[in-house]
């Protein structure tokens, strides 16, 4: 018997899963975000219940699941930047389910959404429209500021610019050491930044640049 998902809450101290299988209930609760964490977790918890385990003793068991790396990895600096490091998602799907994550955590806050994307990787068939409704994701999230990295991205960087119900701001940039200065000077204590899309784009130094002084 596999679990079922009732619900799933995020918060910048991990997430929250409300799972039942058959007539047990359970809650679940993990120090990681990002859907590669919730999706490790309830396989775990899956591995358990196919043993015959409870619920309550799989969910016990799953708890242990931290950040995986480079996929909305948080990295908090000393200033109070949060720096999600998902330079592992490559593809729309990846890219869209962070940018869920991030919007999630900053709602409702004074703190204000970031979001750095390189390429990604899709077929060629499909590269237009994979980078158009992405860059149109990001504007029903209401990120608060989005920095496109290549050419190869450019779509996204103008769907984005073309909705014109958005309060945000799309930037184009060639490379990462200039997306790096637009964040430098643009970021304070508390909001979240997500650095996202690395498929095809080396995203490596930026991260390792926002965050040499993390904690």
């Amino acid at each position: 018997m596999a679990a079922t998902v009732d619900d799933v809450i995020v918060s910048r101290d991990g997430t929250t899963i409300h799972l039942r299988a058959g007539d047990e209930r359970a809650v679940l609760v993990i120090e990681a975000i990002g859907d590669a964490a919730t999706a490790a977790a309830i396989d775990a918890v899956d591995a358990r219940l196919a043993t015959g385990a409870p619920l309550a003793e799989a969910t016990h068991a799953a708890a242990s699941i931290r950040d995986i790396p480079r996929r909305c990895e948080r990295r908090v600096t000393p200033s109070g930047l949060l720096v999600l490091d998902d330079r592992d998602a490559a593809t729309a799907a990846e890219v869209r389910r962070s940018l869920q994550v991030v919007a999630g955590l900053t709602r409702g806050t004074e703190a204000r959404s970031f979001v750095v994307a390189g390429e990604l990787v899709t077929e060629p068939t499909d590269w237009f429209e994979d980078h158009d409704a992405l860059g149109r994701v990001v504007v029903r999230l209401d990120i608060a500021q989005l920095i496109v990295i290549g050419h190869g991205a450019r779509h996204l960087h103008n769907a984005a610019g073309l909705e014109g119900s958005w309060d945000g701001e799309s930037l184009l940039v060639e490379t990462a050491d200039e997306a790096y200065a637009s964040l430098h000077d643009r970021v304070h204590s508390g909001d979240v930044v997500l650095v996202t899309g690395g498929g095809v784009s080396d995203l490596s130094a930026l991260v390792e640049r926002l965050t040499e002084v993390a904690a």
